[in-house]
């Protein structure tokens, strides 16, 4: 009889050893610490059988090519293409979940702050709404506004108040816990989300930050700064109250804090 199950063996390890890149590259998308340490222990046997093969086929002594170890082989083969098959598809499909997020992101992203956009703060204050009407935990909505932004605009130009703007966020989002969620929604307008947090707490961060933001000054270049204030409009969720009438009540109460002065925190009523 024939024995070519040498040959066969490192055929097998020679197509199951294309999976170990996609392998690798899977285990180096994977986010979740979890599923990271799974695909690594995967790639790791993988090796380690592809080892054990390659060791029989060049230091064992082959038995004859009978019908059994004929279907022994193909199995071999069969498995290692499976297996080959297997993490080209896994990264692939990683890649693709990754352009997804990645174009998620991007829709749900304010390109010019790096915030949250108006869509983002639709669809979380939805979330929250919901969620503080079921467990009745509290929840409360910041809308902040630059004072005399267009000021800055006619007297500076645009670069430098997005500079400014962007400066803004920037603060904000340093000074926010989280849980929060930060989007703007237009112009220079920022609205902040709070849920969970005692409303007198809650209130206090935004005139800390109204503060900080007042007391800062934006380096535009040619050693020019520029300084600038915030008026915000403070409103928590009352008993089956949704996101829409939330939202109006603190930005009545944004503009309220813009007649009385601006540079202030309004609670609405």
């Amino acid at each position: 009889m024939v024995s070519i199950s040498p040959v066969l063996d490192l055929l097998a390890v020679s197509v199951a050893l294309l999976s170990l890149a996609p392998l690798r590259d899977v285990a180096r998308l994977a986010r979740e610490p979890a599923a990271k340490r799974a695909w690594q222990a995967l790639l790791a046997a993988v090796a380690f059988c592809i080892l054990l093969v390659a060791v029989k086929a060049v230091r064992g002594l082959p038995p004859p090519l009978d019908t059994a170890t004929a279907l022994q082989l193909i199995l071999q083969l069969v498995g290692a293409a499976i297996i080959t098959t297997f993490a080209q598809l896994a990264r692939r499909t990683a890649l693709d979940v990754v352009r997804l997020a990645r174009f998620e992101a991007q829709a749900l992203t304010d390109g010019l702050t790096g915030l949250g956009n108006r869509r983002l703060f639709t669809e979380r204050l939805e979330e929250e709404t919901a969620r503080a009407r079921e467990t009745g935990a509290p929840l409360s909505l910041v809308v902040l506004d630059i004072d005399h932004f267009k000021r800055v605009n006619d007297t500076y130009g645009h670069a430098i108040g997005d500079v400014v703007l962007k400066h803004v966020a920037d603060t904000v989002m340093a000074g926010m816990r989280n849980a929060d969620t930060v989007c703007r929604i237009g112009g220079e307008e920022i609205v902040i989300i709070m849920p969970r947090i005692d409303p007198a707490q809650a209130a206090e961060m935004a005139d800390a930050l109204r503060a900080t933001v007042g007391a800062m000054a934006v380096s535009v270049g040619d050693g020019r700064t520029v300084a600038a204030t915030v008026s915000l409009g403070f409103a928590t969720r009352q008993p089956e109250e949704d996101g829409e009438s939330l939202f109006r009540r603190a930005d009545a109460a944004l503009y309220a804090a813009k007649r009385d002065g601006r540079d202030r925190v309004i609670l609405a009523a």
